[in-house]
């Protein structure tokens, strides 16, 4: 390659924008026109032409995306880490009441948001690892300059930025002063919005317009010696500016060595059998680009039908000659002229109800494409459709949502957490932190219970160390009692690691994207069928095994907090004569201990 890293770049974007990949003999591809033409129609923009509101623009496809963005996002509670390993198995519990914290106060929530979006739109997510940063960064596609537009992955990327002269001042000592110093001097105040063919906007601050180039690229664009035919990883940040001649210019901000590109970047691209031999994958937003542009061609038709439509009215009246009837003031009385007045109407209405009818099925075939039922779209069944009805309609509707949600699950649990983010949480839990966090009840009563089993083992040797006989029953009364105690401080418990309890612990994830919490209508209506049936037979909460779990889930499906009937699903106690005397542990209320 006998160019330099200025030509190249200003080659190779110019060729991203223009040259098109054959995908058949009949259809080719861009990929700076794919995201351009999907950014247009998801904000509900016409693609080619002016977008001034004299064209009426009838949008389709904005509630489906809703539907999408709304369907195929899932929250960091879903994201489960676990340590994978059988002898700090008991670790996990830490791990998994931890992580939510954690990833709240990083904003992985808002990063997941992210990733949805940037799929549901263009089907391409571009992931680039930040340094200093747990959470990584969703590339805005649209500040690609250029890339490999058959795989993204498969050669080098190019990403404009602008920086602000305070940006490129913190970047020194890291870059090249001197050439920091002059981009500033050149700075403009300007910014070129490259997907609109780097169109210029004037700004009331100075930008500096700076390309980072990442990939395998020759070895000596870095260093003098190097080998023009060997190719090695590295990062190029440079900028332009035009002398005075006009003529473009490079300024090379900083090069060195890189990390191979698949440890900095990460590619999501979900529909990859369709759409081989191209970097993006088949959007929903690009799957409705023909009902989109036919609705917008109705809705001009039917503007223009109802344009065309007029009255005509022919008279001799003075009164009424040569003026607008629209003009006149209301309750006007018209004297009658000699003559009666002949009114003509025209109108060409008669084709209305088509294009209506068309803009219909239209909208009805974007719904099917984007798997958007009524119910999803927040629009009210028939009346007397049946809740059942409306509930397996909303839930067959959501298919291809939950297939594209396991897509990005699986993105996040097999490529995100194990190459880049549980490193941190490892991190986080390593340094030793304070938490609290709610417990469900299981977890209460398993935590609970090994509290409880501690703490009356510790009294027991207490009271055998002072002489007195305990009995078989005492154990189990100090445990009630533990528990019972543990329960009334609520679900909302607090925890601390041990600073390096963590370190080199192996950690997994799974993402829980079918939790309970997703299926809440359906499962409470079939639990609530069962215990209306147990009910008959009250005792059956405490004699059948399951059913007070059963019960349980319920009321936590609800929003309700099963501790607070847990005297409903527990068996009652026998309570037995006593011949004990009253044996209070220390700061504790008095507990009936057997002699």
């Amino acid at each position: 390659m006998d160019k330099d890293i200025f030509e190249y770049i200003t080659t190779e974007e110019t060729n991203y924008k223009t040259v098109r990949v054959p995908l058949t003999t009949s259809k080719d591809w861009n990929m700076h026109e794919h995201i351009e033409r999907c950014t247009n129609v998801a904000n509900a923009w016409y693609h080619s032409g002016k977008n001034d509101g004299l064209r009426r623009y009838d949008d389709i496809v904005t509630p489906i995306l809703n539907v999408a963005f709304r369907s195929e996002g899932f929250d960091v509670k879903d994201i489960v880490p676990y340590v994978n390993e059988a002898s700090n198995a008991y670790k996990s519990f830490i791990v998994k009441k931890r992580h939510p914290q954690w990833a709240r106060k990083n904003e992985l929530d808002t990063f997941i948001d992210d990733v949805v979006e940037t799929s549901v739109i263009y089907d391409l997510v571009l992931v680039r690892k930040e340094i200093d940063k747990p959470r990584p960064e969703v590339v805005d596609l649209k500040t690609i300059a250029f890339c490999d537009q058959t795989d993204i992955m498969s050669g080098p990327i190019a990403i404009r930025h602008y920086y602000t002269i305070a940006d490129l001042l913190t970047m020194k000592g890291k870059w090249n002063d001197e050439a920091i110093d002059m981009a500033i001097y050149q700075a403009e105040m300007s910014k070129k919005v490259s997907i609109a063919n780097d169109k210029e906007v004037s700004t009331p601050s100075k930008y500096i317009e700076v390309y980072e180039l990442r990939g395998d690229l020759p070895e000596n664009w870095l260093k003098d010696e190097g080998d023009k035919y060997k190719y090695v990883p590295q990062m190029q940040i440079v900028c332009f500016y035009k002398d005075n001649t006009g003529n473009k210019q490079g300024i090379s901000l900083y090069k060195g060595k890189d990390k191979p590109l698949a440890e900095s970047f990460k590619a999501l691209k979900i529909d990859r059998v369709r759409s081989k031999g191209r970097a993006c994958g088949k959007s929903i937003v690009e799957s409705l680009f023909e009902e989109q542009v036919w609705a917008n061609y109705d809705a001009q038709k039917i503007k223009e039908l109802l344009d065309s439509a007029f009255n005509l009215i022919i008279t001799d009246s003075d009164e009424l000659g040569n003026q607008k009837l629209s003009e006149l003031k209301k309750n006007t009385i018209i004297k009658q002229g000699k003559n009666d007045n002949t009114q003509i109407i025209t109108s060409n209405l008669g084709n209305l109800t088509a294009f209506t009818n068309d803009r219909t099925t239209l909208e009805q075939s974007a719904r099917v494409k984007g798997s958007a039922s009524d119910p999803a779209l927040g629009i009210n069944p028939v009346s007397g459709t049946p809740l059942g009805t409306t509930q397996t309609v909303i839930s067959e509707g959501q298919g291809i949502h939950q297939y594209r949600q396991g897509k990005i699950a699986t993105f996040f649990a097999d490529v995100l957490y194990k190459d880049w983010i549980l490193d941190w949480v490892v991190r986080d839990l390593d340094n030793g932190v304070k938490f609290s966090e709610e417990l469900t009840l299981d977890e209460m009563l398993t935590i609970g219970g090994i509290i409880a089993e501690n703490k009356a083992d510790q009294k027991i040797k207490e009271i055998i160390l002072k002489g007195e006989i305990v009995d078989n029953g005492t154990k189990e009364q100090l445990k009630q009692f533990y528990l019972d105690e543990f329960k009334k401080g609520g679900n909302r418990k607090f925890f601390e690691t041990v600073k390096g309890e963590f370190k080199d612990i192996p950690l997994d994830v799974f993402v829980n994207i079918k939790g309970k919490q997703r299926y809440m209508a359906q499962n409470a209506d079939k639990i609530t069928n069962i215990i209306r049936e147990v009910m008959r037979n009250p005792q059956a909460f405490s004699q059948i095994p399951g059913i007070g779990k059963a019960f349980n889930q319920l009321l936590e499906e609800s929003g309700m907090s099963a501790i607070d009937f847990t005297e409903i699903t527990e068996a009652p106690q026998q309570t037995q004569p006593s011949q004990m005397e009253q044996v209070a542990p220390v700061g504790e209320q008095p507990l009936q201990v057997n002699q």
